[in-house]
């Protein structure tokens, strides 16, 4: 309870419960199972699609797998499951054009993300899952104005915003947490790595209100 209440009192943006599990996978897998518990209770069977990106790393289980963004994940297990997509890596070094600035790189990355949306139906597109700089599929901080610029397009379609701070959580970016540091504001928040000091398998998921409710 009073690691609950320590969490919430550090959140980036106003939380309202901390939930407990034993992994970062797991976490991710329980996000999953959130967000679709939540559009059943709203009445919203259709939207449950959750996006991810390419490079993304966000486990290895059959469902946090399938928001990992790396082939060797997929490979052999018949991943990504139904309902999980994956737009672009935003790694500007690797995929910026000739001639783009970082600013037209992230503009890019949002028009992208918002041409998937609207292809797929936003009534169908739950969430947006994403960590603020991008781990085990290479160390990748995303382009200037890139965070301002897909929440913009997730704020437009009611698409909930999941930060994965397993890896950027407690100090990794200078401060609490890699959505401070990039100005996310996210509706749901995972961590495991850093919360139990390596003595036993902890994970969380916080969620704001309205998640909550």
């Amino acid at each position: 309870v009073e690691l609950a209440e320590k969490l919430v009192a550090l959140a980036p943006v106003p939380m309202s419960k901390a939930y407990f599990c034993n992994s970062g996978s797991e976490a991710n897998d329980t996000v999953i199972k959130m967000v679709r518990y939540m559009n059943n209770g709203l009445g919203r069977p259709q939207k449950k699609k959750i996006i991810s990106r390419t490079k993304a790393y966000h486990g290895v289980t059959v469902a946090a797998g399938s928001l990992t963004g790396l082939p060797a994940i997929h490979k052999d297990f018949d991943l990504p499951i139904a309902g999980i997509l994956h737009t672009d890596c935003p790694h500007y070094y690797r995929f910026g054009q000739p001639g783009e600035t970082e600013e037209q790189f992230a503009t890019r990355c949002a028009e992208s993300l918002e041409k998937m949306i609207l292809a797929e139906g936003p009534d169908t597109v739950a969430a947006f899952i994403a960590e603020p700089v991008m781990g085990a599929g290479g160390v990748i901080v995303p382009p200037r104005t890139y965070w301002d610029k897909i929440q913009a397009v997730l704020k437009k379609y009611d698409v909930l915003l999941v930060a994965d701070e397993v890896i950027c959580g407690f100090g990794r970016t200078g401060n609490w947490w890699g959505s401070q540091t990039f100005g996310m504001k996210p509706d749901i928040m995972t961590m495991a790595k850093q919360l139990p000091a390596g003595f036993m398998p902890l994970a969380a998921i916080m969620m704001n209100q309205r998640v909550y409710e």
